[in-house]
Formats: structure tokens, sequence, C-alpha cells
């Protein structure tokens, strides 16, 4: 054993140590510090510990022994020096001085090495003040080592890193089987051929890194013996360094846990066995095919099913307890087990109690060597509560909890599933969105308990109009969807459709009360639509807009093919993403003037899209759809973007700037710090906030009146005014006058329009001024297009007028100019109307005509649309002039047709629109030029020439298509 761990030390050296003082040389490097003198008592080499204790460095070595620890040179000391140089073992007791620190006293043990060329001299030196605590030490480290050495599956070793050899204690032998008679002192890589193949690489990079580092490690590999068995050991190692921190190698234990490690896993899995075979809701069981009897069931499958084996091995057949519904699917699987597949399956049985419990069932066969099956292993375990649960998670995200209609996630299922169905086929659904009308009513009025109940009884209402194969599902709140699964035409779906809604006209009875309820309906079909569930949806709501513009208890008909105004709002919502991405948008600007002085004190900023086939398209026409696609937010950050760089841009090249009001929807105001991003737009384009204001609507108050309120009042603090627009429609609350810090109210162009015939709109208009003025709001009149209007408007003192009678919304350059105008002289839309729109001689009717109108073609393309109706003004030779609530394009490409019956004739025209102009924001007047041949035109002429004749020596009007209502009541 010396020779392995200290190979330098000679015979004599180690006799000494072993006979005499009965410790190992490890033991004292261990201890005590240790110092190599040369014969004229200079230091060759010296362990760590002498450095630790003494304090000495490299350069204090340089000095003489003695001279370096005694400071004693006198006779006695060279005498017990002398001594061992001759070769006899000296003891003796001294007084060390450390570098630093009190003398310590010594017991200094000399050891004498003589070799071929030279003699030199152990010293071991012994701290006596802690003799008594290192000799307990010792005794139990030499306790500890016999102990080690009588442990068969422990064994020590040694490894020189110099010189790449292993030294082992004897119980090596016995790990690897090997001859222990034998020397075995391989080098690492020698010893890696009886490490197990998967494990040498892990050994030898774990050994390498390790040296590296000069660090110790554990680990657990195999080790293969004589016989090929391996045994699994596991090995923890330590350092061995030379005083100068230089590697010498490593000292450590083998240790084999073959035995513990199986014995342990064993121990374990017997354990989890007997665990999982009392579990209740765990059911194991095995069966012997060849003798048809159950070999082993364990309780799980007794507390599960309610039967023992038994009764199992008295005749009761497993598949007699499948639920009948779920016995064809097991049947089926079993074959499989022939082939040596395991089954994962799920399936209910019925248990002895007669109640039925859903198992998961894992079946593994067991076949010979012939491949056929001789037993079958399984194990079930009762799932029935987490299928409860499954169920009741499925039911709540597919749903409603109140009315238990599918909800909006489950409705788009099984849309996408049918437009699947559908797709190489000619079939036809259609998708529907009704909208409950005054809902909200009920629930101001009634509570919310009575709107629930409400809900109910709608649902079950409608669904009493459809099959089984159709889906009623609620989108939330007082919405709904319809799938109508088949259509064979649009007038077999408008019959249905007039069914639901006579159905609804019924009374509801409620808590005692008869409610009448109605609703708005949007319908769109598959494929003409949309191919997507989104298209199909999207499509559905635009058409419910169009029914809500028409009144209640109405129902419209999205078809792209139905009329112009159809195919513009189809083509409009399938284009609207790619505008927004190729910034087709602009800005027109629509001036506020001051009442009394005509003079302009602010714009509003008003968006178009400058469609490719339409034109300029208002923000009427888009910015639902906008807002059902998501697209609102980024249309109103580039209005914002473009209104302060603008303005930037006019004050720079000194033009007189007035605030510009910008329309803000109401998503911005739950979005997170947008305040902060608003006051950051105005900061980087150096314009000042009193210099645009920000118009919302009653509806955006409504959404979230806390969240909105705090940042409004954000944008005040940046100096930013905040008008109210439309005020007067919608669910108007004066409360919100006075919770709200608006500055300014816009009074709704509906109220105006009709003030000068309508007392209640005139005493309404008039009441709303006089509240503003209490309350020190600033007043603005939307929609002014006459000057009587304007005379009213003036006697009540209200502060601003915006209106067609001072500017329609013009494009920059032109409201550039009326900025540098700075007043603007009312023209009468009454008397602009009067104005000639052609240099020669037309027939102008007495009330207008009503025309069918049909879009004929776009840039040669065919087009198959429905008919608009029209109002003819005037009409020539050459063309017509006629009003229409539709906004067309001017484009010599885009073809009209139009029919009507003038004195009993039919007559059809075509032409294309060469001109056009604003009447108000809601009516649009034409110019078209006639694209007729000779003889169409010569016809034309008589017939008009015919007409003028009795229109002005008849007594009566002559026979027409008139029409005797107003023009604003005509398109409503």
């Amino acid at each position: 054993m010396i020779k392995k761990f200290f190979k330098k030390i000679n015979e004599q050296e180690q006799l000494f140590i072993e006979n005499e003082l009965n410790l190992k040389p490890e033991i004292y490097d261990y201890l005590n510090a240790v110092v190599k003198l040369d014969s004229s008592g200079n230091i060759i080499s010296c362990n760590q510990i002498f450095l630790n204790r003494f304090g000495f460095n490299e350069q204090d070595l340089k000095n003489p022994f003695f001279d370096l620890l005694l400071k004693d040179t006198s006779s006695k000391v060279n005498n017990y020096f002398e001594n061992a140089i001759s070769g006899k073992t000296q003891i003796f007791n001294a007084v060390g001085f450390p570098k630093k620190g009190k003398p310590i006293d010594l017991k200094m043990i000399l050891i004498p090495i003589k070799s071929k060329t030279s003699k030199e001299v152990y010293v071991i030196l012994k701290d006596n003040t802690d003799l008594q605590k290192q000799e307990k030490k010792l005794n139990q480290f030499i306790k500890m080592r016999e102990a080690f050495d009588e442990v068969d599956y422990i064994c020590s070793f040694y490894y020189d890193a110099i010189n790449d050899f292993l030294y082992f204690s004897k119980q090596i032998a016995d790990m690897l089987q090997i001859n222990p008679q034998s020397t075995f002192t391989p080098s690492f890589n020698h010893f890696l051929r009886y490490v197990h193949p998967e494990d040498r690489e892990r050994l030898r990079d774990t050994l390498q890194t390790a040296l590296n580092k000069k660090t110790g490690f554990e680990i657990e590999y195999r080790l293969i013996r004589q016989d090929q068995t391996f045994c699994l050991v596991k090995e923890q190692t330590g350092i061995l360094l030379d005083k100068k921190g230089n590697l010498e190698g490593l000292v450590g234990f083998i240790q084999d846990i073959t035995d513990h490690t199986i014995s342990s896993e064993v121990l374990k899995k017997e354990k989890q066995m007997n665990i999982l075979y009392d579990n209740p809701d765990v059911g194991i069981w095995s069966l012997d095919i060849q003798r048809g009897r159950y070999l082993d069931i364990s309780n799980g499958v007794n507390y599960i099913t309610g039967y023992t084996i038994d009764d199992f091995n008295n005749g009761l057949q497993w598949s007699s307890l499948i639920h009948p519904e779920d016995l064809q699917t097991y049947l089926s699987n079993q074959p499989k087990l022939a082939t040596g597949n395991i089954i994962k399956h799920q399936y209910r049985i019925k248990h002895k109690n007669g109640s039925y419990r859903w198992l998961q069932d894992y079946v593994i066969p067991e076949l010979d060597n012939n491949g056929n099956m001789v037993r079958l292993f399984g194990l079930i375990s009762d799932i029935t509560e987490q299928k409860a649960l499954e169920e009741k998670i499925s039911f709540m995200a597919n749903y409603d909890t109140l009315t238990k209609l599918p909800n909006r996630y489950k409705f788009i299922e099984t849309l996408d599933l049918l437009i699947d169905q559908y797709a190489d086929t000619n079939n036809k659904f259609a998708v529907l969105k009704l909208d409950i009308d005054g809902f909200k009513y009920v629930n101001d009025t009634l509570g919310n308990q009575a709107g629930d109940e409400l809900l109910i009884l709608f649902s079950n209402r409608i669904q009493k109009h459809l099959t089984s194969k159709d889906m009623l599902a609620r989108r939330g709140g007082d919405e709904f969807m319809i799938l109508i699964e088949t259509i064979e035409s649009i007038e077999a779906l408008k019959i249905l459709i007039n069914k639901m809604i006579e159905g609804m006209n019924k009374p509801f009875n409620l808590n005692g009360y008869q409610l009448y309820i109605t609703a708005s309906i949007g319908i769109s079909t598959y494929p003409e639509n949309g191919l997507t569930s989104l298209e199909l949806m999207r499509n559905a709501n635009l058409a419910l807009h169009q029914s809500v513009k028409g009144g209640k208890n109405n129902y419209s008909i999205l078809s792209h093919s139905s009329s112009i105004q159809s195919y513009k709002d189809y083509s409009i919502a399938r284009d609207l993403k790619k505008a927004v991405e190729n910034k087709e948008m602009t800005l027109y600007f629509q001036p506020r003037v001051n009442a009394k002085t005509n003079r302009i004190i602010g714009a509003e900023a008003l968006i178009r899209w400058n469609h490719p086939e339409w034109g300029l398209v208002s923000p009427s026409e888009f910015l639902t759809i906008a807002e059902e696609n998501g697209l609102i937010t980024e249309i109103d950050d580039w209005v914002l973007n473009e209104v302060c760089r603008q303005i930037r841009n006019w004050k720079n090249n000194s033009i007189n700037v007035v605030p510009i009001s910008i329309n803000i929807s109401a998503v911005h105001f739950l979005i997170p710090n947008w305040p902060n991003k608003v006051a950051t737009i105005i900061q980087e384009t150096g314009i000042q906030a009193d210099d645009i204001e920000f118009e919302i609507t009653e509806s955006t108050i409504l959404s979230n009146s806390e969240v909105v309120k705090n940042s409004i009042f954000s944008l005040k603090e940046l100096g930013i005014k905040i008008s109210l627009d439309d005020f007067g429609t919608g669910f108007s609350s004066l409360s919100y006058l006075t919770q709200f810090p608006f500055d300014l109210i816009k009074i709704d162009k509906s109220f105006i329009r009709n003030m000068h015939q309508s007392d209640r709109d005139l005493h309404l208009t008039k009441s709303i001024i006089y509240m503003a003025k209490g309350l020190k709001l600033r007043v603005v009149a939307e929609g002014v297009e006459t000057v009587k209007q304007l005379k009213i408007l003036q006697d009540e003192d209200c502060h601003e007028i915006q209106g067609y009678l001072f500017s329609q919304p013009v494009p920059l350059n032109e409201f550039k100019l009326l900025l540098q105008k700075k007043v603007l002289p009312p023209v009468d839309a009454e008397q602009k109307a009067k104005q000639s729109k052609r240099r020669h001689y037309r027939l102008n009717f007495p009330s207008p005509l009503e025309a069918d109108m049909e879009l004929v073609s776009i840039a040669g393309r065919r087009m198959k649309l429905g008919v608009s109706k029209v109002l003819i003004e005037d009409i020539s030779i050459g063309g017509l002039r006629f009003i229409s609530n539709l906004k067309l394009p001017t484009r010599g490409d885009v073809i009209y047709q139009f029919k009507s019956e003038i004195l009993g004739e039919f007559i059809t025209l075509k032409g294309s629109i060469v001109w056009k102009e604003e009447v108000n924001e809601d009516l649009m007047e034409y110019g078209i030029e006639f694209n007729i041949n000779t003889m169409e035109r010569a016809s034309l002429s008589t017939l008009l020439d015919s007409f003028n004749i009795l229109l002005n020596n008849g007594t009566s009007l002559p026979p027409y298509r008139k029409v005797s209502v107003a023009k604003s009541q005509y398109f409503k």
C-alpha cells in the first residue's frame, strides 16, 4: 500500500512508518507538517500543511531549515541532524517560530533516507499542544481505514496522474473477478477496458475535467467482470497537489452499489405495485387465454365494476357490461391483440348497481414463440369524473350558459365545417345575424333577470322555425346568429325570415308583462357573399347595419347582385384592408364659421377613400366595416398624424391656422396610455395642443364610461378641446354634460334639417342651445344648408355653423384657399339648385321623374346587378340630371342604364356620369351624358317635345312616373 501512495519514499522509510509509528504516510500528510532536507539541512520540499501552519513562502524556504524554524544552531540540534544523516531516526522536542504569531511547542521526528547518490532526511513536525486532538482524530481515521479494508464492496485507490498509473486495494479483484495474487496497476486507458462501453467516454471526460480544474468528483458507471456480467459502482474522488499547488494525482473510493440499487428498485417497484393493486380507482387483471380463466383481479376491478374474480370466472362476460353504444367500437378493436398490439381505448360499462361509468382501458397481449396469444394483462381506471369535467369544460367553451345555445366559437366551427363540405358543390346556405330592437330598454326598466328570461323565450321562439340541421347560436348580449344549412332560393329564404318576424310580433309574457319585441336581421349567403366564415359573418353584420338603417323589425339580404349599393358595399368590404395597406386614404376639410361674422374659426377633418372603382368613398360607407375588421385604430392614427403634419406645414408657410377637429373612435379611449401617444405625436410634429380638437359620440361614453372619462381628462390636461358629436341622438343623457369636461356640443344635422318644417325639431334645437349656454359650452350646428336655417340659429345665438351653406368638405388645396379668404359667404342650396348645368335646351319636370337605374358595365366588364331607384330632375337629348342617395364615381367607362315611363311610353337610356355634386350629406346630384345612337336620339327628341307641348298647353300634368314627396323623404 505504501508504494501506492508515496512512490518516492524508500523501503527504510516505509518500514519505520509502518512498524514503529503504525501510521501510513498519507495520514501524516493529512495530519502533520512534513519537510524534506538534504545533507546540509537545506529544504528540498515540504507539504502544504507546513506552509499553512508556519506562514512561510517559497522565498523563505531558501534559508537553512533549522535557522528558519527553530532559530537554533546549537550543537544539540546539530547532533540530532547528524545522527539522522548517519541513518538513525531521531525524535525530540523543540520550539518552532512561525513567521507570524506565537512560538509552538513541537515534537520533531527526523527520518533518514538513503539513496545511491545522496543522503536526505524527512522531518515530521507535530504540534504538542494539539497532540491529544490529533491522536483522537488519528485513531478515528485508523478505525475508518481498517473498516474500509474489511468491507468487500468498497475499494480504495490512488491515481498517479504524472506517470498514469492506478493503485487499488485488494477489493478490486473481487469487483472485476481477477486473480487477487497478481499485481494490478493499470494505466487509466487500460482500466477503461473494464468499464462498460456506454460509460467509457463519460468517465474519461469526467476525469479529464477533474484534472484540468483540480477538483474531485462523484460518478456512477458499470464495470465488466470476467464472466461478462457487470456491476454498478459509485466512485468518489479527491485531488492531491504538491506544495506548489501542482497536480500529483487523485485518491478515492470505488463502491459496488449493484445489489443496493437493484434491491432498492425492487422494493420501490414492489411498494408501487402494492399501492397500485390496492388503489380503488385503478383495476389490474390478467387472463389465461387457453384456460379461459382470470388469473388475477385487483381490488380496483371490484370497486369499479362491482364484480369479483369469481363472478368473471363463473361465466360473466366483460363485453356484457359495455354500454350498447360503445360495444361495436370495443369489439372492432379486439383483433389487434392477436397481432401483439396494445389496445388503449375509452368506453362506458354498467356497474353492478346499475350506474354507468367511463373507463380508460389498457390491454397488453402476451404471445408465445409461435405467435399465439396466451395471456392478456389489463389495467382499467375510472375516468367518470374526468369525463364529466371534460364535458363541462367543452360545454362552457362551446355553449352559452344562459340560453344553452351554441356560442360564437361553436358557430364558427360549424360554419367552417359546412364551408368545407360545400366547397365542391352547388349547394348554398345562409348566415343570419339578429339584433333585438330596444333590448337595453327592457334591461333598464325590468332588470337584468327579466332581460335574461326574455333572451331564453326569444331563442325558443326562433328555434321553432328552424330545422334540426340548422343552428341558432348566441353571439353575446342581445345578438344571435343563425345558420340555415340549405337554401333553395332567395325567395324561399325570405319566406322563412318573414315567418320568424311574424312569430316575434306576438307578445312575450314575462313576469305579468306583455312585451312586444322586434328584431333587425342581416343575411349573407354562401358562396355569393364569401367563401370563409370571416367574410360571411362580416357581410351578415354589414347587412344588419343596412337593416337597422331601414327601421326596426326589418331584414336585409346582402346580395352584391341585388343592387348597385349592395355591390358597392360588398366591394368596399372586400378591398378595405388592402386600401389601408396601400394608403389609398385622403383628407377633406369642412370649415366651421362664426354664426355672426361668417369668419372661419375651425374645421373638421374628414377621411375619404379614393377607391379604384368607386372614386371617393365617404367614411359612413367604410368606417363601420373598419371597426368590424379591427382596422379603425390604424385609420384613426393615420388621420391624427396627417392632420398634425399638415398643421405644421401651414404654419411653416405662414397660412392662417384654425383648430382642426378629428373624429376618434371609442376603441382608442380603451387603449392604455393612448393620451401619452397623442402627446408624443404633438411634440414630434411641433404643433400646439390647442391646434387640434377631438370629437367623440355618445356611444363612445357608453362603451366604458370610467375608462373613457380618465382618457378625456388626460387629454384635457394636455390642452386638447373635446366636443360631443351628434348630440340629441342615440341614448342622450344630460348627466354626461356635467360628468365629462366637454368644450363643445354639436347638434345633430337631423334636427337642423327639419327646423323650419317641424316645431318639435325647432324647439329641441332651441332647448339644446339654451342648455349649452347655461353650462358654458359652445354650440356647433351641423348640416346647415339654407339661409332660413341660418337665420333661426342666429336668432338663438348659436355660436358656430358647419354645413353646405358655407362649404362642403373640400380637398387640401381648396381648403388652403378658404383659409386665406378667412370669411365665407353663404350659398343657399335651394338657389344653387336653380343654376343650370347645361347650356342647351332641357325639359324640367315639375316633380321628379322616378326611374330604375342599373349599373351595366365597368371598364367593359358586364355587371349583372339589380336596379336602384333614382329621381330624374331634367332631361334633354344629350343627357339627364338625377338625384340619388348613392355615392357613384365620375368615370366614362362606367355605363348606367335608366328605365322609366313618359306619356305611357317606356324608355331605356344609357350613359355615363360626367359630373356630380353633393346636395347635402345624404344626397348627390349627377349629370349623365347619353351613349345612344341617332335613331334613339330622334325618338327621345319627339317624346320630349310632345311632353313639353302638353305641359305648356294643358290644364293638368302629362302622365309620367311622378314623385310628389320631398327628395329627402323619398330616399329615407
